[in-house]
């Protein structure tokens, strides 16, 4: 059990992590157009770390 938690928590912060990355990359560099596909998989990264923040009851972590 916490060897499965422990293995989805850090595949979540890296989900939050390279989300964030994208995020900044895309608005500091409009320029750069990505590729194709990228919608896709950046839509199942975003299901995926819902999901995960969803069953570990992390949805509002960061609300005031």
């Amino acid at each position: 059990m916490f060897t499965d938690a422990k293995r989805e928590l850090k595949e979540l912060i890296a989900l939050v992590d390279q989300l964030a990355r994208e995020d900044a990359t895309r608005a500091a560099r409009p320029d750069i157009v990505p590729g194709e596909g990228y919608d896709e998989s950046r839509r199942s990264r975003e299901l995926r770390s819902i999901a995960l923040m969803e069953k570990y009851e992390l949805q509002d972590w960061n609300r005031h």
